[in-house]
């Protein structure tokens, strides 16, 4: 099973939401926003733990908070680490 999300970043900070309710996100930050990160890898490990609690076997990472230097701690927690291109869209502020 793939857990899949996109990290954006705004003025509070980074944060993640599912990729399916990206667009969404981008258009309202204020609905979706919940637990704010100061850091990319923060942020990374936030949906890691959030994977992991939904029992996925595939953690795949969008957006401009997606940093690869997640990699080795998903793969220690048995977890595939698929860490995408940032993407400058999802810096909102």
């Amino acid at each position: 099973m793939k857990a899949e999300f996109t990290i954006s970043e705004d003025a509070p900070g980074y944060w993640f939401v599912p990729k399916a309710d990206e667009a969404a996100a981008m258009a309202e930050p204020s609905r979706f926003r919940q637990d704010v990160f100061p850091t990319k890898i923060a942020a990374c490990r936030g949906a890691l733990a959030q994977a992991i609690g939904s029992g996925a076997t595939e953690l795949h990472l969008h957006g401009i908070g997606a940093t690869t230097g997640i990699k080795k701690e998903v793969r220690a927690k048995g977890l595939k680490p698929f860490i995408y291109i940032p993407s400058i869209r999802t810096k909102l502020g």
